[in-house]
This record gives structure tokens, sequence and C-alpha cells, in this order.
């Protein structure tokens, strides 16, 4: 009896380590591309303008293309995406700064990008079986061919603001659909508040604000001082480099990863 109860310790601590999302930067990894999925609305795709130095190549910094190739990355990240709207909407959004902050943390690793974001989408329309979903999915897969999907990064939420009493059950069930489909089961998720510009915004930025509470390996990002193009929509050059950076901070926050 006793050995068994060694047994079955030993068991628990080695499962534990397996279904942990932390420390995902290990030597095993040294090697392989590591990808970050980045989906979304308007303000994923980006629609800020890009500035000169956001035009400056990164070191090990891919994106994944419409042949599904990897190659340098440069701005605008969704002009690959498989559902976006027309190439002359693609500008900046959070990704770029995302990247660039990770790519100062993991130094020499090759850090791939898989963009695929929807202006004017609704969680409705991210629903497993649904068009954005489904090439989405296909682009994600493609690129675990040669890639380790490491993080999902998603900043919707604009389309429902209306809708916002509905919205966690949708987004748990994406998540869910997400990570089984994928097969990475405690897949990381850093999600963001839409911009705090519009009063029927807060009841949304409660809901994504909350969701961390209902889905294992989520945080999110506030945006509470960040400011608008003008239009109360869609989030300015300088608030989309913030946006990002806080992405890339919550996400090493939640996996305990760090530049040592």
């Amino acid at each position: 009896m006793k050995y068994k109860s060694i047994i079955l310790f030993y068991c628990l601590i080695l499962l534990n380590a397996c279904s942990s999302p932390k420390k995902l930067f290990q030597n095993e990894d040294e090697e392989k591309i590591l990808v970050f999925l980045c989906i979304g609305q308007s303000n994923m795709a980006g629609r800020a303008d890009i500035m000169p130095s956001d035009t400056l190549e990164l070191k090990n910094v891919l994106l994944f293309n419409d042949s599904s190739k990897w190659e340098i990355a440069k701005n605008p990240l969704n002009r690959y995406s498989n559902i976006r709207k027309d190439i002359s909407m693609q500008k900046l959004g959070p990704s770029w700064t995302f990247v660039k902050k990770m790519s100062e943390v993991l130094k020499d690793k090759k850090i791939g990008l898989v963009v695929n974001a929807k202006g004017g989408s609704s969680i409705d329309e991210w629903k497993k079986g649904g068009e954005y979903y489904e090439k989405t999915i296909i682009r994600a897969k493609e690129a675990q061919k040669t890639g380790i999907i490491k993080g999902l990064i998603w900043h919707q939420g604009e389309s429902d603001q209306n809708k916002s009493e509905v919205y966690t059950d949708k987004f748990i069930a994406l998540v869910e659909n997400i990570r089984n489909d994928l097969g990475i089961y405690n897949l990381p998720v850093i999600v963001g508040e839409i911009g705090h510009w519009k009063e029927s915004s807060k009841n949304i930025n409660m809901v994504i604000s909350n969701l961390k509470n209902h889905i294992k390996y989520l945080e999110y990002v506030k945006t509470n001082d960040l400011e608008s193009l003008g239009d109360k929509t869609h989030f300015n050059t300088e608030s989309q480099s913030i946006l990002g950076e806080r992405y890339a901070i919550k996400f090493l926050e939640l996996t305990n990863s760090s530049a040592k």
C-alpha cells in the first residue's frame, strides 16, 4: 500500500508538469518556431497608421503567409488573413509590439505569428463550424507542421457591446474548441478590453475582465487609459503599440516566463 501511494504521488507530479502552461520555452524548443495565434476583429487586424519605426525588420520574427510558408514579418501583419477585409484596410495592430517584446525576451529563438482577424466580426461568427473559425483553424494546423503554438491573443468585442450577457458562454466554447482542435488543452490565452470611449463598452469590458474566472490559463489586459483614432472604435498608433506590449507582458506573467 505504501509503494502504491508513492507511485500515485509521482504520477500526479508528472501529470501536473505535462498539463501546466508554465515554463513554455525550454531547451527542447531551441530549434522550433514558437507560434502565436492572433485573432479577433478590426483592432486585431489593425486600423492604426504604420509609422517608419514599425517597418523595421525584427530578428527571428516570422509571419505565416498565404502559401503556408514562413517569411520575414512586416506590417501589415493581417495581410495574409484568409478572412480579412480589403488589404487597404489592414494597418497596425497589437501583434506587432507583442512580438517585438516577445523577441526581446526570447532572444535568439524564432517566433512565428499566424494573424487571422476580420473587422466587424462578432463572437457568433467565430463559433465552431463557421467560416472564420474553420478557416483560422486550417491556418493554425498548417503552422503546427513547422512550429509549436504557444499562445493565443484575442481582441474582439466591439460588435458585441449590446449583447454582453451571452458573451462569456460563447467565448468559453470558442477557447475550448480551439484547444481541442489544436490538441493544446492548456493553451495560454490573453484577451484585451475594447476601448473605454463609449457608455456601451462598460458591460462588455466587465465581461472580458471576468473571463479569467471561467477559463483556466487566461488573462486580460486593460485599455482604460488608451486613446482612439477619433472614431471611438479603433486604437490609434501609440495605443496599439502600448496594447501589444501589454499582451506580451501579461503572457509572460501568465506563463512565468522571463528573459533569464
